[in-house]
């Protein structure tokens, strides 16, 4: 009967679930984002390491070239100097003419010595010449004695009494508050005595090995020599 099945009929009719296709959909369209967005992110590492490292590569390069510029130079002014002043040479007029420190100068000095088993020279005032009796320039350049080489006309002048060579392992170049380390007294000491004559004996009594102390305003640092005491002691 009519009456009958609208009863039995269901007050809540379902309808057909669509939380699964909807939920499949979602994911179809998220997982292609999330997996790209996971492809920027590891590119975007692998480019900024990429970039680090190509940016320290050309640094050191740079510092590379920069530094074989340098030394060419510096070997070129070294070979000069050489000639010009028939195999001796000091630090300080090295470091005057290359606009370097004495201690670059002397370090530089020290090496090409080693190379050319250059000899060593203590003048009368305590200053220490590199002797280079014979060096090989490069490239085109031959073999030469520089000992051979004429002595250029100099006006005549009292001569020196022949130093005796010894080979002398001096101090490096010191700054001032390094010397005034050294000597045990303040910066300021120091600085008011650098430029005074007796200089030299100052800082020779206040010097624990007995070194006596020069200033160069060239380079603005100071340079031992052995005194003329010690070397007659010796």
């Amino acid at each position: 009967m009519p009456a009958d099945r609208d009863m039995n009929r269901d007050p809540h009719p379902s309808t057909p679930p669509q939380t699964a296709g909807t939920l499949e959909s979602r994911l179809i369209v998220l997982v292609p984002i999330l997996v790209g967005v996971t492809v920027v992110l590891s590119a975007w590492r692998m480019l900024l390491g990429v970039a680090v490292i190509s940016g320290l590569g050309w640094a050191w390069k740079q510092y590379q070239e920069k530094e074989q510029q340098r030394l060419t130079k510096l070997n070129a002014l070294f070979y000069q100097l050489i000639q010009d002043n028939q195999g001796r040479l000091t630090a300080l007029d090295f470091a005057m003419h290359g606009d370097i420190s004495g201690t670059e100068a002397q370090e530089y000095l020290e090496e090409r010595a080693r190379e050319f088993a250059a000899g060593y020279e203590i003048t009368d005032n305590g200053g220490m010449v590199y002797c280079f009796s014979s060096i090989k320039l490069p490239e085109r350049y031959q073999t030469i004695d520089v000992a051979s080489v004429p002595a250029m006309a100099e006006p005549e002048a009292p001569k020196a009494v022949a130093p005796k060579k010894r080979r002398v392992v001096l101090p490096p170049p010191m700054n001032q508050t390094e010397l005034a380390t050294r000597l045990g007294v303040h910066p300021t000491t120091v600085s008011k005595n650098k430029n005074k004559p007796e200089f030299l004996d100052w800082s020779r009594e206040k010097d624990p090995a007995g070194f006596s102390w020069t200033y160069a305003p060239a380079t603005k640092q100071f340079f031992a020599i052995e005194s003329e005491g010690d070397r007659k002691s010796k």
